[in-house]
């Protein structure tokens, strides 16, 4: 097995054991970013959260994308279910961001990062008000991630890439699974993707206006699959001046739990195993090691490449369950659903805080 040999993991802060373990390393008291938990009262008494726990926006609008690999298909999936059977969506937007302001405001002292994820929320009528609920709340660092197939619309007379720069959002995630406008169409599933040439029309208005953006690309065997094409993908994100990149490998499932459907079929068959390739970064005297990022049910290596913050991550679902077993009455994750409930799961029936009727 590859040990930390190389000039690349010199640093004190490389640990081995890590990359090899991953997020069964996880341990809240000692390697994670948070170091403890926080007592939050949802109304019927105090509950134990993750200092560092992340606040999921979870987009109502279906995802015009059909990429094989999706991971709103694969959560439910994983737990032996089907999205349709995860997602209600509450139509009337008094109610919904009625219950968005009361989420947020018993949720300030614990001060989380936010992420609105989807489905796809560049074409959901509803982010610009999120947005501005979001800024007007103070949340400490903002994310939108997206297929970018919306960010020029117009929502409320102004476009949705106006409205995510203005609003104050820190970051920007694009889904783009292969520089190759024609090559993305296919694998995404979808051919409503931004041209070339707008793509760098908000990639440099984001920048400009303090929201960074990041591209985010899946690691399949058919496409970006090593490290020759990881050089290329990153090649492609400098020549956008795109300075932040992410690669993952597919989410694992559990076998014992998982519905045999074909976003689990398609993930099982193309995944690109991420250890081999991280031995293989190592080595390459271009990239430069920055730390590691232990999570309940993640890892995370964050290195240099020209400029470039390039980031790998690989998540395991079986280990998110065995990792709440192990830790019963601590809460890791938050997540507001389409229906206007607080849930520490991505089905909102299972794990409610906060529900909707309340």
């Amino acid at each position: 097995m590859t040990t930390a040999a190389t000039p690349a993991l010199a640093g004190p802060t490389y640990v081995d054991s890590w990359r090899r373990r991953k997020s069964a390393a996880f341990d809240l008291a000692d390697n994670s970013t948070g170091r403890g938990t926080i007592e939050i009262d949802f109304g019927t008494g105090p509950l134990t959260i993750y200092n560092n726990a992340n606040l999921s926006i979870y987009s109502g609008q279906t995802c015009n994308a059909r990429c094989p690999f999706c991971v709103e298909e694969l959560r439910p999936s994983s737990r032996g279910t089907a999205l349709g059977l995860q997602k209600v969506i509450e139509q009337d937007d008094t109610r919904y961001f009625a219950c968005l302001e009361r989420v947020l405001n018993i949720l300030r002292p614990l001060n989380p990062s936010v992420s609105v994820t989807g489905g796809e929320p560049s074409k959901d009528p509803r982010l610009p008000r999120i947005l501005r609920q979001l800024a007007k709340s103070g949340t400490r660092k903002r994310t939108v991630t997206t297929n970018g197939s919306g960010l020029l619309d117009l929502r409320e007379n102004r476009r949705v890439i106006d409205w995510i720069t203005e609003t104050g959002t820190n970051y920007l995630n694009i889904s783009i699974a292969h520089p190759n406008p024609v090559e993305n169409a296919r694998i995404m599933g979808f051919r409503q993707g931004l041209e070339p040439e707008n793509l760098a029309t908000v990639i440099s208005m984001s920048r400009e206006r303090g929201t960074r953006v990041r591209l985010s690309c899946v690691l399949l065997r058919d496409a970006i699959n090593g490290h020759e094409g990881i050089l290329k993908y990153l090649h492609f994100a400098r020549s956008l001046a795109v300075d932040n990149v992410i690669f993952r490998q597919l989410m694992r499932t559990n076998p014992a739990t998982h519905a045999e459907n074909y976003v689990v079929k398609y993930s099982d068959r193309s995944r690109v195993q991420l250890e081999p390739l991280l031995d293989e970064i190592s080595k390459d005297s271009a990239f430069t090691f920055q730390r590691q990022v232990l999570g309940y049910y993640y890892y995370v290596e964050i290195w240099k490449y020209d400029g470039m913050d390039v980031v790998f991550e690989e998540a395991d679902l079986a280990q998110l369950e065995l990792t709440k077993d192990s830790m019963p009455g601590v809460i890791h994750e938050l997540v507001f659903h389409p229906d206007g409930s607080l849930a520490s799961t991505w089905q909102s029936w299972d794990g409610t805080l906060i529900s909707s009727n309340s």
